[in-house]
């Protein structure tokens, strides 16, 4: 009579440990060096593509995942970079965003992104928290920050870059526009189909100072055409369809009414449109309506929103090269102005009358 051997478990043989799967067994599998397969874990933009192709399918059969912490350890390098955003709520941030992690994703880099309420103790806690996981350089948005944010990337000595914000003497890099002289754009625009009483839908300016200079440049525009911005033209509201909508109904109480109104972004402009559509307010005909963002659906309306064109992805992209540039040691403080232009549809036209 033969005697099975016992096991501790008493269930049967064990199965023997699964190995773990090692670069050596990626590059085998691939038929290429493990050089060759190491940088394409880490640097992917300086393989040949099909080869890259080759080596992820075979990391993605044998199921190998790198082991970034042992990499970094080795290296000093995360290959991570940060973002904080005012919102995680507005789409034209996302455009930013998707342009971005191309950017980096191409050069080996990996994107953490975050939100800060329009808060800056809270964008200053959430940088700091980003730095201690590892990040290598920060992507930010707007030109004002927490005084201790500075002194942290400095000392620190970690790139930075402010989006949506062009100013020629910053003390930071930034890429962007200036707020102030874009939307003089929309006040020339009006004046010139005839408008004198204009209104501005702005978003919340504190502690926002992209809203904050587009009211600034407003006020500039109208004076250089005699014009002023009444108390009463001039509400701020948060970017929200239903905040749009509450400012219309307020705006349409002043006296005399305003004719044309200038929204800070296009959600807001389109609750303006909605509550026009509500009371039987035709547009451009009774009330010309102007957005800021130029996001997908302003196409799409019936009239088509007038509005401020964003380079959300230029800005996405350009903040992406800088920071690899700066990692590699390549450039100093760089300020980059780009276009934002009037794109001119159908809810503006000459006033009533």
């Amino acid at each position: 009579m033969t005697t099975q051997p016992r096991h501790a478990s008493g269930t049967g043989p064990q199965r023997p440990e699964a190995r773990h799967t090692s670069l050596k067994d990626v590059a085998l599998a691939a038929g290429v060096s493990i050089a060759t397969a190491s940088r394409a874990m880490s640097q992917p933009a300086r393989v040949n593509k099909d080869t890259l192709k080759r080596i992820h399918l075979a990391a993605d059969q044998l199921g190998y995942m790198p082991d970034g912490a042992a990499r970094a350890l080795r290296s000093r390098r995360s290959h991570l970079i940060g973002s904080v955003l005012p919102t995680l709520d507005y789409a034209i941030y996302n455009n930013q965003i998707a342009a971005l992690q191309q950017i980096l994703s191409e050069q080996g880099y990996f994107l953490l992104v975050t939100s800060c309420g329009y808060d800056q103790v809270k964008e200053l806690r959430q940088a700091r928290t980003l730095i201690e996981r590892g990040v290598e350089g920060l992507v930010l948005i707007g030109g004002n920050h927490h005084p201790e944010l500075s002194t942290m990337l400095q000392a620190r000595k970690i790139p930075v870059i402010d989006t949506y914000v062009y100013h020629p003497f910053s003390e930071r890099s930034c890429v962007g526009f200036n707020n102030e002289t874009v939307v003089a754009k929309v006040i020339h625009h009006l004046v010139d189909i005839g408008h004198k009483r204009i209104a501005m839908i702005a978003g919340i300016t504190q502690g926002n100072d992209r809203a904050n200079d587009r009211v600034v440049g407003v006020r500039k525009a109208l004076a250089a055409h005699g014009l002023t911005l009444p108390d009463a033209y001039l509400i701020e509201k948060p970017y929200k369809i239903a905040a749009g909508r509450q400012a219309l109904r307020s705006l349409l109480m002043a006296q005399p009414a305003p004719t044309a109104v200038f929204c800070g972004s296009d959600v807001l402009a389109f609750g303006v449109l909605a509550e026009c559509a509500e009371q039987n307010i035709a547009v451009p005909e009774q009330l010309s309506v102007v957005g800021f963002d130029n996001l997908e659906f302003c196409a799409h309306f019936h009239p088509g929103l007038t509005t401020i064109e964003v380079p959300a992805a230029a800005m996405g992209q350009e903040a992406g090269r800088h920071i690899i540039a700066s990692l590699s040691g390549n450039v100093g403080i760089e300020r980059q102005e780009l276009e934002a232009n009037l794109i001119l549809r159908g809810t503006t036209g000459p006033p009533p009358g």
